[in-house]
This record gives structure tokens, C-alpha cells and sequence, in this order.
């Protein structure tokens, strides 16, 4: 059962602030625009509870698409198809295909065991377009009454990527590496503390860091830094947010993951390297933080997508 501290820690994540950050980071924006170059598709990093079209105003945008989420009446059918992206992709990328052919694509970001964003891309083709395709959605466009000519929706299909499905599945593979990075990040946001927090606080993280295999107490740290446990432990929480044990257990989950994409480390070993006194402990610690089980993760990260 979930425990208090684990729905306070969850309560104070904000979706929306944590896109706001990662959007302005360098790592997002130089990854954006190299999956852009290289893909020719539009990528957009959406908090979960956004809903408008995703990909509106994002460079690359399908002319089209983007000519159906500006209008009221058929941007229903652009929301229709995220809204069903979305529950199904909460828990790994997913890929749907909307009324008009198009294929959108959306992976998780999980922080603290929460989907709290979606990366998205898409507006792709799983096969270069029929003219019978074309004339079908036309027909759909001139019941929305929206102003736009064959010619226009020609040139839409047309010039939309073509990905099979055998490679709409390596980019979902490709964001979702992606998305693990843009979840370290968040994490170790999380477990960092403020720029200017007492110098005691930074040797008690240094310690926990050279002493991160060992069983580490609270009562260790604070004979190390000749101080009172409950003084410790309180002006951690302050300045960090985090409970030192939290905080050891992010750091133990964070060394994990970096071993686990050693693919000859069993699960078991890489729990008591990264200093977890039991598996069943390392098991629960890290589902709770990644969202995820040891082994499911690292599944995530080889080809055990879903088709």
C-alpha cells in the first residue's frame, strides 16, 4: 500500500512546471531539433493534463493537421485521437492512427512512479497515400466545411513522412530513451538541493555518496558530521525537500539504472551494488521512483515494445 509520504512526494509534483522547465533545458532543445533533422517530424513535450492539439505552432507541423486544429469544430477529432493516445500510453509508447490515416505517436515521462508528460511526434504516414485516400479525406474535410482545396490536402499527404511500421516502432524506441533522460533530469532536480544550502548538507550527500554500497544510518551521518540526528534530518528536508532516506533511496535507484543497462548484470546483483540491503526492497524502492520494476525497465530500453 502507498504509503503517506509517497502520496505527499507525489501531490508536489507539477506536470506543468516540469515541462516548462525541461522545455527551456538545452538537452531537450538540441534533441528536438537533431530528431527533427533527421526525422523530418514535429516533436512536442506536453504536460499530461494538456489538452489541445499537441503539436500545434511546432515546426514541421502537417499543414493539414495544423488546418484542423485551428478550426472549433474539427479540432474535436484531433482531441478524440489524443485522448485515446493517451490512455493507452501511460505506462509506454503508443502509437495511433486518426480518422483521416495520420499516425501520432506518444511516450511517457514518468517522475516519482507518475506519468507526469508526453513526448509527442507524428502526423506521419504508414504508406505513401492512394488518390482514393485523398479523395476519402476530402470528403471527411468538406463535411467539417473547412476551407481548404483538394489541391491543399493533395499537397498535405503528399509531403507527409512516410514511416512503415517497423520504423514508427524505432521511434518509439528512440523517445523513449529520450524520455528516461528527460526523467534523470527531473530527478536529479529533485534530489538536488538549493544553490546556496549549508555546507554540512553538502558533506552529508558527499557522504552518502562515497558510502552509497554500505548501510548507511542516519545516526552514521550525523556522528560524521559531529551534529544531532534530529537537527539533520530536519534542516535536510528543509533545504532539500526530501527525507535523507528518500534521498538515499534516489540516489541508490539512479546508480541502478546506470548498471542495469549492463545487460550481463543480473537484477540481484546490480540491487546490492547499488547498496539495497534486500531485493525485495530494491524492487519496491525502485517501482515507487521509476515507475517501473528493475526488470520491466530494462525491458523499456531493448526491443520489447509493444507492436
Amino acid at each position: 500500500m502507498e504509503s503517506v509520504r509517497d502520496r505527499s512526494l507525489k501531490s508536489k509534483v507539477n506536470g506543468r512546471q516540469i515541462v516548462q522547465d525541461l522545455e527551456r533545458s538545452d538537452l531537450y532543445q538540441t534533441f528536438r531539433d537533431a530528431f527533427g533533422e533527421i526525422t523530418g517530424l514535429p516533436m512536442a513535450i506536453r504536460a499530461k493534463d494538456y489538452w489541445h492539439p499537441p503539436m500545434l505552432g511546432e515546426k514541421r507541423e502537417n499543414a493539414l493537421c495544423s488546418s484542423i486544429a485551428r478550426d472549433p469544430k474539427a479540432c474535436s477529432c484531433c482531441l478524440e485521437t489524443q485522448l485515446k493516445l493517451l490512455e493507452s500510453a501511460q505506462e509506454q509508447g503508443q502509437s495511433v492512427v486518426c480518422s483521416l490515416g495520420m499516425v501520432d505517436i506518444a511516450v511517457p515521462i514518468h517522475v516519482s512512479g507518475e506519468c507526469v508528460a508526453f513526448l509527442y511526434t507524428g502526423q506521419l504516414l504508414p504508406q505513401p497515400p492512394s488518390i482514393h485516400e485523398v479523395r476519402r479525406a476530402s470528403v471527411k474535410l468538406q463535411r467539417w466545411r473547412l476551407d481548404i482545396s483538394l489541391e491543399a490536402i493533395e499537397d498535405s499527404y503528399l509531403s507527409a513522412v512516410v514511416y512503415s511500421a517497423q520504423r514508427q516502432k524505432a521511434i518509439i524506441r528512440l523517445l523513449t530513451q529520450f524520455a528516461e533522460r528527460l526523467s534523470e533530469q527531473v530527478n536529479a532536480m529533485m534530489i538536488r538541493a538549493r544553490l546556496e544550502e549549508p555546507r554540512f548538507i553538502s558533506m552529508a550527500k558527499q557522504y552518502i555518496q562515497s558510502n552509497i554500497t554500505e548501510h548507511i544510518r542516519l545516526e552514521d551521518i550525523a556522528r560524521h558530521l559531529n551534529i544531532s540526528p534530529f537537527y539533520l534530518c530536519r534542516q535536510f528536508k528543509k533545504h532539500t525537500k526530501l527525507r535523507i532516506t528518500e534521498y538515499l533511496s534516489r540516489v541508490r535507484v539512479e546508480r541502478a539504472k546506470k548498471l542495469l543497462l549492463d545487460p550481463n548484470r543480473r537484477v540481484s546483483e546490480v540491487a546490492f551494488e547499488a547498496g539495497f540491503q534486500s531485493l525485495p526492497h530494491f524492487n519496491r524502492s525502485f517501482k515507487r521512483i521509476v515507475g517501473a520494476t528493475p526488470t520491466v525497465w530494462r525491458q523499456r530500453l531493448t526491443l520489447n515494445l509493444p507492436a
